[in-house]
């Protein structure tokens, strides 16, 4: 991979990260707030509502999303006019979306008293289908302006999104408007990230009005391509909810809320390979558009170096320190979800080369093997479902969550082996490996003789000296490292990239 491309990947992804991460913390503390305020019957309110905006988010996409980056990046690396697919794509999006909201809003009365048992509740239902108009163009232009390669300004709209939107629900709850304030809030966010976003694609042209005969083709080819993903979407929200019912079956309430806060933990660790994966879509599109491939391999093996020096440690971390990181979390009543978190990290260790892919079976048209893929990862591991949760509860739920990965990641290498040869930089995992070990045993032997809330960031300091010692002696760094990381950090940087360099070569 040419240093211009990595540096320009590294930044991008350093941008959807970070904006990740702000969202979660925005969002952990809003709820902090709003938990304390509402009570535990509102509570689940708030829940079912997030469930109505989920399923509308997952059946208004057509899975459109991941197509539209796809093209528009691969349009963009031809040359090519991709203003008439954008048109047709958003204009197909307020279509659906507006169609969601309506439904929503006559579904009202039905929702009300499916999901909460009550009709006490359809107003709030009716004034949440203005929400759900909102959050289900976002999706559509979030994919737009990750094609176009707008990154900065995902990451600067989603904080927007999110601050505005939570702290104006919070403000609402304060000044006494209960439930219907926390909508109301959830509305202001959502026209916080749409305007701006408006303006931003049409002062740049990146949407412009064309006539239906000219935009019908792009929409009958992305339709082609995304109909798979749309039902490989939908198999995923299910399961994402499924695996809630069959807990609820087979653990009790208590296990039930345990394992929901180590999910959310583990949520976390997940930002990072799924925000590279997203950012390497429509980098591997462009140049498959550029018909480039020789890149495209560059790509992964230079993205699987970085992904296995930077995430596997952080993987290993959370495992090692998962107790005292849920205590600080969520409280000492949640902390035996240690060990569910532990062995979560674990498989996330091994899955994180499949963010270095970057969706390449979408760039390769593969649409129908990726919701084969899904279909088999999700099938066989519900499968062992009833034979796991009765004997190990929520720990045979992380074995189950697992294997999905695991099973996703062996299907999706041997799926574009039949189209571009994956080369990963083996050097990189087995030296990140082998250090991310030498962390662990020296974390695990730290809290062996005091474990502690207070000495987790001895912990982490202890835990990141052993891994960069460990490095230095496997001499897994290269000075092409360094200079990646001083072209990313510029200038003002310079002395922390030279202190990098005398203590990791």
């Amino acid at each position: 991979m040419a240093e211009t491309d990595a540096t320009r990947l590294v930044r991008g992804s350093t941008y959807l990260v970070t904006y990740k991460l702000v969202n979660t913390i925005i969002g952990a503390i809003a709820l902090g707030f709003i938990a304390r305020i509402l009570t535990q019957a509102e509570m689940g309110v708030t829940v079912a509502l997030i469930l109505t905006i989920r399923m509308a988010q997952a059946l208004s996409d057509l899975g459109f999303g991941r197509g539209l980056t796809k093209y528009v990046a691969e349009y963009r690396g031809k040359e090519l006019d991709y203003t008439p697919m954008s048109f047709g794509a958003v204009s197909v999006k307020v279509l659906t979306a507006t169609c969601a909201a309506v439904l929503c809003g006559f579904a009202a009365p039905w929702l009300s008293g499916v999901l909460l048992k009550s009709h006490e509740y359809v107003f709030l239902f009716q004034l949440l289908s203005i929400d759900i108009l909102m959050l289900c163009l976002t999706h559509t232009l979030d994919c737009l302006l990750l094609g176009v390669n707008r990154i900065r300004e995902i990451a600067i709209l989603s904080v927007a999104l999110e601050f505005v939107g939570k702290t104006s629900a919070v403000a609402f709850l304060i000044f006494g408007f209960g439930l219907g304030g926390v909508v109301i809030g959830w509305i202001l966010g959502g026209l916080a990230y749409i305007v701006p976003c408006f303006l931003i694609l049409v002062r740049n042209k990146h949407v412009r009005i064309h006539p239906i005969r000219d935009v019908v083709p792009y929409l009958k080819m992305l339709a082609r391509f995304s109909w798979p993903l749309f039902l490989a979407s939908v198999t995923v929200f299910l399961y994402d909810w499924f695996d809630q019912f069959i807990l609820l079956v087979y653990v009790p309430l208590s296990d039930l809320a345990v394992y929901n806060v180590t999910d959310r933990a583990f949520t976390v660790l997940l930002l990072i390979p799924t925000a590279i994966s997203s950012l390497l879509l429509p980098y591997y599109s462009e140049q498959f558009g550029k018909d480039e491939q020789q890149k495209i391999v560059t790509g992964v093996h230079g993205s699987s170096r970085y992904i296995a020096l930077l995430y596997t440690p952080l993987a290993f971390g959370l495992m090692a320190t998962a107790n005292p990181a849920i205590t600080l979390f969520a409280g000492s009543p949640y902390a035996r979800g240690d060990v569910t978190l532990a062995i979560l990290c674990l498989f996330a260790a091994v899955n994180g080369l499949a963010a270095s892919f970057g969706g390449l079976l979408l760039v390769y048209n593969r649409t129908a093997t990726v919701l084969l893929i899904n279909i088999a990862s999700v099938g066989v591991s519900s499968l062992m479902s009833p034979v796991l949760l009765p004997f190990l509860g929520i720990l045979g739920m992380a074995f189950i969550r697992g294997a999905s990965l695991i099973i996703s990641l062996v299907l999706s290498i041997v799926a574009i082996n039949r189209h571009i040869q994956i080369k990963f930089d083996r050097e990189a995992v087995w030296k990140s490996w082998c250090a991310a070990i030498v962390m662990f045993v020296a974390v695990w032997l730290t809290e062996s003789i005091h474990l502690s809330l207070n000495f987790l960031p001895l912990y982490v300091a202890i835990g990141g000296a052993a891994y960069m010692i460990a490095l230095r002696l496997l001499r897994a760094v290269k000075r092409s490292d360094i200079r990646l990381a001083r072209s990313l950090l510029g200038k003002r940087a310079r002395v922390i990239a030279n202190i990098v360099e005398k203590v990791l070569i």
